[in-house]
């Protein structure tokens, strides 16, 4: 580097030596939302969200554009052994699941993933290939385990458009009441409300909108990271500012 370079300019360094190394969950991270929400789709269609608890287990990545996928990342370093009950957890929730894995895992991945799992490979030039295309899958869809995932103000009105009332009920109850309602209704409508519900929560655009002011290598950090808008702005300028002087 210069001492004229912007800072910038180190992180996408920095990211080019990852890129060459063993590629962290990071690269993969910000390889996946280059491709799906500025490449595929269109961060105005889009919501993404990244780190999305459903049950025990942790989706690396879910995203919304009418319907709802949830992405698990194994890079070359991980294996298999929870990958089961990670399966069982998404598709209590997803009826869409895509696996994200380098070339060293396809194998592997194609012997162990049911079929109707979507397959993804980021090749050893970190360009993203589709092994499999992903297929609708309902059997496992729990109307209880969605409701858990729900916010405060989601569930009030999932309760109003299903005509289920706890305003009568102590407040200790009304959460478990709910609960038993809804978990009795048919999980594929119930469903419906939660992608709905998905895709109001974080439109992309929010996060695309600080991720233009950021180098590439950081557009996975725009997303994954929270901070306030202003917090972004400051540290947009700062990586615009010569190296020498930033530091």
């Amino acid at each position: 580097m210069n001492d004229t370079d912007p800072l910038a300019y180190a992180c996408d360094l920095a990211y080019e030596r990852l890129l060459l190394s063993s590629r962290p969950e990071y690269v993969y991270k910000n390889v996946l939302l280059s491709k799906m929400v500025f490449g595929t789709h269109s961060p105005a269609t889009t919501s993404w969200l990244y780190e999305f608890r459903v049950g025990e287990a942790r989706a690396d990545a879910v995203l919304i554009n009418g319907v709802a996928t949830a992405f698990e990342i194994k890079t070359d370093l991980d294996d298999f052994s929870r990958a089961q009950s990670q399966l069982e957890a998404y598709y209590s929730c997803f009826d869409r699941v895509v696996f994200v894995v380098g070339d060293g895992q396809v194998k592997k991945a194609l012997q162990f993933l049911p079929d109707y799992v979507g397959l993804l490979r980021l090749s050893n030039r970190c360009q993203l290939s589709e092994i499999r295309k992903t297929l609708s899958y309902t059997k496992g869809l729990s109307s209880e385990a969605m409701f858990y995932l729900f916010r405060k103000n989601e569930r009030e009105a999932l309760q109003r458009k299903h005509g289920i009332c706890t305003d009568h009920l102590p407040p200790i109850e009304r959460y478990s009441v709910a609960r038993d309602a809804v978990s009795l209704l048919s999980p594929k409508i119930i469903h419906e409300n939660f992608v709905g519900a998905l895709r109001r929560r974080e439109p992309a655009t929010k996060r695309a909108a600080i991720s233009y002011r950021l180098p590439s290598s950081l557009r996975a950090a725009a997303f994954g990271y929270k901070m306030r808008n202003a917090d972004w702005l400051l540290l947009a300028s700062r990586l615009r500012e010569p190296a020498s002087s930033a530091l």
